[in-house]
This record gives structure tokens, C-alpha cells and sequence, in this order.
């Protein structure tokens, strides 16, 4: 693995807004948010400042897990899209591009310093087929920024 290109700890954290798997008569589900996470002591109040950028949800290091005894390994800074979750999961990623895009450098820097990043993506359909198009100028877009780009794929379970 190249230095500065490790993929967040995941899916520990997946956006919960996107909710479950859409019903046979329901149109597909998408969603998409980018995530750092603080493998190596760097927090998520520290990218939020350094982003300039307010996250959708950011959790420490030492957090509890819920209502359990657990705590959180590591930081988490989310950002996930705003768009319903009807739509494409392409228009997902733009919208994050969009925001994250003027922000390459202070990512690039984060990652060197330690933080893993990756791209989180839901595309749910029930039985109804839906196709996922990643055209090659998103993918050039998503190649500029750091992260790997995880897809989760599932069906009406």
C-alpha cells in the first residue's frame, strides 16, 4: 500500500440517514460521504479545523460506542452528501467533490500526517434493476483526492 493512501477502518460508520435496503416496489437507494479517520492520534475537532469544512457527524477517539462500555478506537470526520438518497450515486459524489475539491491540498496533508480517507458509497435497489455509471471525468475527479473508493452494493435485504 502507497504511504498516504490508507483506506479508513470501515465500514464501522456508515451514514445512517441513508437507512435500509428500498422494498421490491421501491426505486433504488443511494448515498455517498467521505471519511477521515484519526489512525494515528489526529482528531476529527483538528480536520474539522484545518478543512474549514463543518462535518455531517465526527466522533473521537475515546468516545463512547452507544449506550455500552465501548469507546471509539480512533477519530471519525464525515462528510456525507446532502442530496436525497433517490437520486444517482455519480450526483453523490459530485456534490462532495464540489466541496472537497478546494480542499486537496489540506486532504493530501492530513493523509501524510496519518488520518485514512476513503470514499463510502451505498447503491441499494430491491427488485427493480438499477445500474451504478461511474463515468471517467468522476473518476478522474475522485483519482485527484485521497482515499479509496468503497462501494456497497446490496439488494433488497
Amino acid at each position: 500500500m502507497t504511504k498516504g493512501r490508507r483506506r479508513a477502518p470501515g465500514p464501522r460508520v456508515s451514514p445512517s440517514r441513508w437507512g435500509r435496503a428500498p422494498r421490491d416496489d421501491a426505486a433504488a437507494r443511494t448515498g455517498a460521504a467521505f471519511r477521515l479517520s484519526g489512525d494515528r492520534g489526529g482528531s476529527a475537532a483538528a480536520a474539522t479545523r484545518l478543512l474549514g469544512v463543518e462535518p455531517s457527524d465526527a466522533f473521537e477517539a475515546g468516545d463512547r460506542l452507544g449506550r455500552g462500555p465501548g469507546r471509539r478506537a480512533v477519530s471519525l470526520w464525515l462528510l456525507s452528501s446532502a442530496l436525497p438518497p433517490d437520486g444517482e450515486l455519480a450526483d453523490h459524489l459530485h456534490w462532495l467533490l464540489d466541496r472537497l475539491e478546494p480542499k486537496a491540498g489540506v486532504l493530501w496533508r492530513l493523509v501524510d500526517e496519518g488520518y485514512a480517507a476513503d470514499w463510502f458509497c451505498l447503491a441499494a435497489s430491491g427488485a427493480t434493476e438499477h445500474a451504478v455509471e461511474l463515468d471517467r471525468p468522476l473518476l478522474t475527479r475522485l483519482l485527484a483526492l485521497p482515499g479509496g473508493l468503497l462501494l456497497d452494493v446490496m439488494g433488497e435485504d
